[in-house]
């Protein structure tokens, strides 16, 4: 996101300033033209447009923290814009503390994306904003050098982006669920695997879908570069669950992805990508770990030789 923004604010003469709780990860923007903020502090002191991206609410409201204690001690009106998957209490709170700063027009924007790690790079991003409607069309061709698609909320009410947020993790980790029960029990009665990711992909052609099935039957659920881990999922499938009961609203889809997710925490696996928690249902189907499988049947040929 950080790099596709900056290489649009070079084309008009911009500098980006980037600031990272690991510095490492600032480091890597610098080498695309971004300048490296020495502090959290240097970083408010030099900005007017803040973008924040961080991994679950205590991050969030860790550093939101900070950021509002500083700009409540900076001349120049600040647009933070929040891109993070988190719990809409927060968001309201944060959008509440930034407007009470006496003797500023600080304005939050509440602003989830969709996308995983490639989608980002390709600049492929949903976008979904909340907020202040005169700062989201100024803030739109910002948006758009990192986005394919950007879905207006038309409210004010930074809630109910966090609400969207949800909903639509909801429908991924929905579809995890099913393509994990339909692919164990295609396996369980005999159906070959391969044969119905070609019927996935004819029958219903969306890249989560396959891209999903493919890592479930191929044994790269295991692998977490570029994934969404089982640690982020369970957070935000206990958002979705906190939601629905907040909403007096029955979500038995997600509690089932909870604890399938769940248990595949417990097993200290929370670092593997989240469509994983198809390895809790082949165990309860007497089947091998996904990746195990292919293990097992390399480790008998070795004992045959």
């Amino acid at each position: 996101m950080a790099s596709n923004l900056q290489r649009y604010l070079t084309s008009i003469h911009l500098t980006m300033t980037v600031w990272n709780r690991t510095p490492t990860k600032s480091a890597k923007m610098h080498h695309h033209g971004a300048r490296v903020a020495k502090s959290i502090e240097d970083l408010v002191a030099q900005s007017n447009i803040i973008f924040t991206s961080l991994s679950n609410d205590t991050a969030v409201e860790e550093i939101y923290s900070q950021l509002i204690d500083l700009a409540a001690q900076v001349d120049h009106s600040i647009i933070f814009v929040e891109t993070s998957t988190i719990y809409s209490t927060l968001a309201t709170s944060i959008a509440n503390q930034l407007t009470a700063i006496p003797h500023h027009q600080h304005i939050y924007l509440q602003c989830p994306v969709f996308g995983r790690p490639p989608v980002a790079k390709a600049a492929k991003l949903i976008w979904v904003t909340s907020g202040d409607e005169k700062a989201i069309k100024k803030m739109c061709l910002y948006f758009t050098t990192m986005s394919r698609s950007i879905i207006h909320l038309k409210t004010p009410d930074v809630a109910k982006a966090c609400h969207f947020k949800l909903i639509g993790n909801f429908f991924v980790v929905g579809s995890m669920e099913l393509l994990a029960e339909g692919l164990t029990l295609a396996e369980k009665s005999g159906v070959d695997q391969q044969s119905m990711i070609q019927f996935i992909e004819v029958f219903f052609p969306a890249p989560a879908w396959i891209e999903y099935s493919r890592k479930m039957v191929d044994g790269a659920v295991s692998h977490k570069d570029a994934g969404f881990s089982v640690d982020l999922g369970l957070k935000d499938v206990g958002h979705m669950r906190q939601l629905a009961l907040d909403s007096g609203t029955s979500l038995p889809t997600a509690d089932l992805a909870y604890r399938h997710l769940k248990a595949q925490q417990d097993q200290g696996l929370g670092g593997q990508d989240w469509s994983s928690l198809i390895n809790s249902l082949r165990s309860a189907s007497k089947l091998p770990a996904v990746g195990e499988k292919q293990l097992s049947d390399g480790e008998i040929e070795k004992c045959e030789e």
